[in-house]
């Protein structure tokens, strides 16, 4: 799916990618074996070709820091179908809007197959372990929220490791508005025990863990693991929808197992 797309290269729009296609030329692949084809001057096709080359490269040497960077936002699901099974994903829960002044309470982390939680006070930075540890991470609304925050709580320039915005990803498939709402739309129902509760919620609920309530701690920490399957949950429709084959994901018993 990567290597059927032509707009990472410059010049290069939805356009002249479809005039490539009815030449014939529907992959990286056929352009390379078939320069002269390419409807371009000499110099644009040298230019056309080396991106080719570079990003073919990357593709086989599974460099998918270049691909996402390569690629325009409405192109990164062609990333995360490719890397589906290979991603994490992840969400944070935190004590208010602004990275500045509020605290990261707690991180999960849906990795390989298994969920992973850190927690404020007990094992926050044995997240940066896990990021070190992966080749792609997935957030929704994650370019606004999610990494800044964790770079600022951290003190990290960068969060080292390549990283795709599910949120834009779901706009550009036709998927507006907020997480639990795209989630409805797709049909993706959360346990009810933690359905109703929102990020101001969740404030409430860290306030009353540090004060002892233990109810309160666990409650958060379901709510933010429901966040992160939610998220692979509509990550794997949106593929599902791109005509990429990803397997069975079993909602329920994903579910469950919060």
């Amino acid at each position: 799916m990567i290597d059927q797309t032509f707009v990472l290269c410059p010049g290069i729009g939805p356009k002249t990618e479809y005039k490539l296609k009815s030449l014939g030329l529907a992959s990286w692949k056929d352009c390379l074996d078939n320069p002269e084809l390419l409807p371009f001057s000499k110099e644009k096709k040298a230019q056309f070709l080396d991106r080719l080359n570079r990003n073919l490269t990357a593709l086989k040497n599974d460099d998918i820091d270049l691909l996402v960077s390569s690629l325009p936002t409405r192109e990164h699901w062609r990333v995360l179908g490719t890397y589906f099974d290979r991603a994490t994903y992840f969400d944070i829960e935190t004590t208010g809007l602004s990275s500045y002044d509020s605290l990261i309470t707690v991180i999960v982390a849906y990795y390989k197959g298994d969920l992973h939680t850190f927690l404020f006070e007990e094992n926050l930075d044995e997240f940066l372990d896990l990021v070190e540890n992966s080749e792609l991470l997935v957030a929704f609304n994650g370019n606004s929220f999610d990494i800044p925050f964790v770079e600022k709580a951290f003190n990290i320039p960068d969060i080292g490791c390549p990283f795709i915005d599910l949120r834009w990803i779901c706009y550009h498939q036709g998927f507006t508005g907020g997480l639990k709402t795209i989630e409805r739309e797709m049909k993706i129902k959360r346990p009810q025990e933690v359905e109703s509760i929102d990020g101001m919620e969740a404030v409430s609920l860290f306030i009353d863990w540090k004060n002892g309530n233990l109810q309160a701690k666990n409650q958060l920490i379901r709510y933010c693991k429901a966040d992160v399957l939610s998220t692979y949950m509509v990550a794997g429709e949106i593929v599902k929808k791109a005509g990429i084959s990803i397997g069975e994901i079993n909602r329920v018993e994903l579910f469950n197992s919060i």
